[in-house]
């Protein structure tokens, strides 16, 4: 009888272990593409904070950034890395827009795009977007670098 508790503690365990793996591989999107002669890597992960003394991102230049605690309620953070030759480009001009394709296919909405890097980091870091509230389902991305060249990516949410 004693092995019944240490297998019941195992199996909660085990099933904490896969909710806490699902729950990350639902909130992370990690995609890369090529837009010209641009390495862009979209990535969708929980919302990060711009302000205060624990802050992930420092905000360099472009649109505002969505704020965690602000009217839009951001539960997202859209981002792209561009790479030209291997090499982060830092004063690159970004711009990201993306709809729903299920379950209701959206129109098309433009991300304010913000210049960051992450803080108490180089400029090596820097990336572009924002904080976003977006729900479960498919989407699509165009992500366009200096006008010229673009990237489409696919993507699915589950919460």
């Amino acid at each position: 009888m004693r092995s019944l508790p240490l297998f019941a503690a195992a199996l909660i365990f085990a099933a904490g272990g896969l909710f806490a793996a699902g729950v990350a591989h639902a909130q992370v999107v990690s995609k890369t593409a090529m837009a010209g002669a641009y390495s862009v890597s979209l990535k969708v992960l929980p919302a990060e904070s711009f302000m205060g003394p624990h802050a992930a991102m420092a905000h360099d230049a472009g649109a505002a950034p969505v704020t965690l605690n602000g009217p839009e309620h951001p539960n997202h953070h859209m981002v792209v890395f561009v790479k030209k030759d291997g090499k982060p480009v830092e004063n690159a001009t970004v711009g990201i827009v993306y709809r729903e394709l299920s379950p209701h296919m959206g129109k098309w909405i433009t991300l304010p795009v913000a210049r960051m890097h992450v803080a108490g980091k180089s400029l090596a870091t820097t990336h572009y977007g924002n904080n976003l509230k977006i729900g479960p389902g498919s989407y699509e991305a165009r992500v366009t670098v200096n006008g010229t060249s673009t990237a489409t990516f696919h993507f699915m949410l589950s919460h």
